[in-house]
Parts: C-alpha cells; sequence; structure tokens
C-alpha cells in the first residue's frame, strides 16, 4: 500500500491552524485522513504538554527544547508513521519548525535543536510540505485574547517582544527548507484556504 502523505501547519497560535487543518482533512477526505498536533496526540505527549503549558513553571530553553523532542517522538511513533503506513494522510498542527522558532527565539540553539529533531523524527524529519500561516503577532494575540476567551499559558505570558522573534525565526528558517510554502494569514479563512488548497495542488499531493 503506497505511504500516506505528511503535511505539516505552522504558524503562531491565532493565525488560524487549526480551521485550515479541517478543511485540509475535508479535502483529502475525512476517513482517509488523521489530524494530530504537537504536542499532543498520544498519553504520553498530551501528558508532557501540559507540562509544557503550565505558566508556574520556569525551565530553561533547553529543557522545552528535550520535553517538545520527546513529545514529538512519541507521537511520531505511536500514531504518525503507523498512520503513513497503513495508508492514511496525516495533517499535523505543528512540528520540529516550531521548535526552532520557539526555543532559539527562548535562546536555544538552532544546530542543537535541528540534531534533536533529526533523532526524534528519524525518517519522517521532512514532511511532504510545510504550510507556514504567517500572520503578525499582535493580530494574533488579539484574535486570542480580544474576548477573553483562551487562558494565558507559559509561552502566551512572554510577550509581544518575544513572538516577534518566533514570527522572524519562522520566515528566516523556512527559507532554508524544500517543499515549504509561506501563506498569508490575515484574509477571511475561506481565503487563506484558497490560498493552500493551490500550493497543494501545485505540489501534487
Amino acid at each position: 500500500m503506497p505511504r500516506g502523505k505528511y503535511i505539516v501547519v505552522e504558524g503562531l497560535d491565532g493565525t488560524g491552524k487549526t480551521t485550515q487543518l479541517t478543511k485540509m482533512q475535508e479535502y483529502f477526505g475525512a476517513k482517509n485522513t488523521l489530524a494530530v498536533r504537537e504536542p499532543g496526540g498520544t498519553p504520553m505527549a498530551e501528558q508532557i504538554r501540559s507540562i509544557l503549558k503550565d505558566k508556574n513553571l520556569p525551565r530553561s530553553a533547553k529543557t522545552n527544547m528535550f520535553l517538545f523532542s520527546a513529545a514529538r517522538a512519541d507521537l511520531l511513533d505511536n500514531s504518525i508513521r503507523p498512520a503513513l503506513t497503513s495508508g492514511k494522510n496525516v495533517v499535523c498542527d505543528r512540528n520540529w519548525l516550531s521548535t526552532i522558532a520557539y526555543q532559539a527565539a527562548e535562546g536555544a540553539d538552532v544546530s542543537d535543536i535541528l540534531t534533536l529533531s533529526k533523532i526524534a523524527a528519524g525518517d519522517l524529519f521532512e514532511p511532504d510540505l510545510i504550510i507556514l500561516i504567517d500572520l503578525d503577532p499582535a493580530i494574533c494575540r488579539q484574535r486570542l485574547f480580544g474576548r477573553g476567551g483562551s487562558e494565558v499559558d507559559y509561552f502566551d505570558s512572554k510577550g509581544q517582544d518575544y513572538f516577534l522573534r518566533v514570527r522572524q525565526a519562522y520566515l528566516e528558517e523556512i527559507k532554508k527548507l524544500k517543499n515549504a510554502i509561506v501563506v498569508d494569514g490575515a484574509p477571511a479563512p475561506d481565503k487563506v484556504w484558497q490560498q493552500i488548497e493551490e500550493k497543494i495542488k501545485g505540489a501534487n499531493l
């Protein structure tokens, strides 16, 4: 059976990743597509997610790098890889590019993140397509917290300057990758999806 396609959607919280992942799942067919998130997606990875989100647990960028990589390895081994092998497509909210963007902005060394990410991901280090939804961090935070609907977690508490560094890291790193594209997250969700659908068709996925 042919291996399924592995597609990752990246970007800051508030860019609309969840909405676009749902549209992507509909596009490929819900029965033949697994949608997952990082960190999370397995009992172990969800436990690690709870630790990472906890703003009452101070830690270093290096510690976060290891925690995210551990959650990623578990998700890949126990969910993503088996699904792909069975012929299912996988659409994933984030992968190691997030770790580079967020932990490098915290002060972690990019080469260390890449080394650890390659160990965690193995043969799935390079997805078939990475889609970065780019949006001004100020707009992202307005979407997330403007109506008081989201709780501030560990990363949210870092403030505007941090997210500006994260966005810049995303834009710098994605230029180095093949099978990676950037779409504008500012328009309405249907307009964002039109950009993504066009790129998916262009990549013959």
